[in-house]
């Protein structure tokens, strides 16, 4: 097995687990702003919270039916980021790819 840390396959797994992470929590964050503001609010940190979010809304919207309301889709679309992260170290533990901590012996 070649050592990941050495061929810079850090970001490899990092970068996208950590925008996954991002936007984990800014749905969470959209969810908490949803019960303080209104749909429609002109507030620039719901409008904002809105834009970074919609593609992730969007797409939980296709498999989820129109009867569920929209604070329930923006759970569902975090449920969703936090499978698809699980995946993603899951795979790369299965190639062996998953960074290390350099200096600490492999057992």
């Amino acid at each position: 097995m070649a050592d990941v840390d050495s061929q810079g396959l850090f970001w490899l797994y990092q970068a996208p687990n950590l925008a996954l992470a991002a936007l984990m929590y800014t749905l969470l964050g959209r969810f908490l702003l949803s019960i303080v503001f209104p749909p429609d609010s002109e507030k620039v940190i719901w409008k904002t919270f809105r834009q970074i979010t919609q593609p992730a809304i969007a797409a939980v919207r296709i498999v989820t039916p129109m009867a569920v309301h929209e604070r329930i889709v923006v759970l569902l679309a975090f449920v969703w980021l936090l499978f698809i992260r699980m995946l993603l170290f899951v795979g790369f533990a299965a190639a062996g790819w998953l960074p290390s901590i350099v200096g600490v012996p492999k057992p």
